[in-house]
């Protein structure tokens, strides 16, 4: 596993009495740990709960670059909400933002960050996505750049797993056992979901255009019985970002008939009220004396408003019946 547990030295410096400040002298650190771990019971020193043993603090100090990775560990140590996620696995995703800000763009401190904080990444990952907390999985993405290749594959194993589980379970939901599928999916209909696909790291980025289409699928198939599912998810899909033209086309057009929010909806129905009151005064006016029979009259006919009325079915079955992208059987095989 590509990830080390992180317990600051800083602490056990401090503890110690070793100096951290501009006069630092590595040698006499050293001879002064030496000596400390000489007459510690059992070879370990334990300063507030947190063990420290010969072998990790030896390791760590007399790396080539320890003073450089001093300050960086001086930095973790000056920042609580870090060092609380990598020595506690808990954190305040909001606050540490803040902590974060300073830390942003130095590949050196990426580097020497990144072995430590792939495991916390992976142990808060799997309790967010075994709840379907999706929010706070998006936040917590919001700080996935810090990670570095060698660490990645293991800090994503919980998202990569959980995606690829759901596709599974999206692949089989239809409009015949959707009642009996919805607890599965309700993660997909009830939680806010859309800061998460946002937040995916590039290499989810087919995954989370599959998961869209079958999503989107799902809203076609069930429009009609579970109209309120359908406005719920496509309120997240409607705030997805960097989707292909294609399906960000398609998401638009259903949004705006689920919504009830396109244009054509409103002028539909201001055009059937205008027409049956124009109908009616027709009406009034052969009652009357108009010389002709009414059994002469011709069957009133409004083409183009039964063509707007109809539009809204007709968008749906051209959804579901292409053989474009979003066709279920020759999407995702």
């Amino acid at each position: 596993m590509a990830s080390k547990q992180y317990i600051s030295i800083i602490r056990l410096f401090d503890h110690c009495g070793i100096s951290t400040v501009d006069d630092f002298n590595l040698s006499r650190a050293k001879k002064q740990l030496q000596a400390e771990f000489g007459i510690a019971q059992g070879g370990f020193i334990e300063v507030d709960g947190y063990t420290y043993t010969r072998h990790d603090v030896f390791e760590e100090i007399e790396q080539p670059d320890f003073p450089k990775r001093l300050v960086f560990h001086k930095q973790i140590w000056d920042s609580p909400q870090i060092l609380q996620l990598l020595e506690k696995n808990t954190v305040d995703l909001i606050s540490v933002q803040d902590e974060f800000a300073p830390l942003c763009g130095n590949k050196e401190f990426d580097e020497f960050f990144s072995p430590y904080l792939a495991g916390p990444f992976n142990y808060l990952s799997r309790t967010f996505l075994a709840d379907a907390r999706l929010k706070e999985m998006g936040d917590l993405l919001n700080y996935e750049d810090f990670l570095q290749p060698a660490e990645r594959e293991v800090a994503f194993r919980p998202l990569r797993v959980f995606l690829e589980e759901n596709i599974r379970i999206l692949r089989n939901v239809n409009g015949e056992n959707y009642s009996m599928m919805r607890p599965k999916i309700s993660h997909w209909i009830e939680r806010d979901w859309y800061v998460f696909f946002n937040n995916l790291p590039h290499e989810f980025y087919d995954t989370k255009n599959d998961i869209t289409v079958w999503v989107i699928n799902i809203g076609v198939e069930v429009q009609k019985s579970h109209r309120r599912d359908c406005k719920r998810m496509s309120e997240q899909l409607i705030a997805l970002q960097d989707t292909p033209e294609s399906l960000r086309t398609t998401i638009v057009s259903n949004h705006a008939v689920y919504s009830g929010s396109s244009s054509w909806s409103l002028s539909g129905r201001n055009a059937f009220w205008m027409i049956w009151v124009v109908f009616m005064l027709i009406r009034a006016i052969s009652s009357n004396g108009c010389s002709e029979s009414k059994s002469s009259y011709k069957e009133f006919s409004y083409p183009h408003l039964k063509n707007k009325l109809h539009f809204q079915d007709s968008l749906f079955r051209i959804i579901k019946d292409s053989s474009f992208r979003f066709n279920r059987d020759s999407l995702l095989k």
